[in-house]
């Protein structure tokens, strides 16, 4: 099991440009359309080098988060589920 921590959250077309690969990846693998405007959680995968960036936009249960990490063999620290959570409330 790996954990992951937030790194960063920002819009979408703020994104530092060693994670846009990242998050054009996943908007991608999503199938979705980037405007540029979508709220975006990095989130680093600890001993790697790989990030996973998560649409808080789009994210209605921090479960939900926790379910896809799992399939990836991930799970967050306390305090970055805390984070998440606190962004998600502040997208409402």
């Amino acid at each position: 099991m790996y954990w992951v921590e937030l790194v960063h959250v920002c819009k979408a077309a703020d994104v530092p440009g060693e994670f846009t690969g990242f998050v054009r990846f996943q908007a991608e693998y999503e199938g979705r359309e980037l405007t540029g405007e979508e709220r975006v959680a990095i989130l680093k995968v600890e001993g790697t080098a790989c990030y996973i960036p998560v649409f808080l936009d789009d994210l209605r249960k921090i479960e939900d988060l926790e379910e896809r990490l799992r399939a990836q063999e991930a799970r967050m620290t306390s305090l970055t589920r805390r984070e998440i959570i606190r962004y998600m409330g502040e997208g409402d």
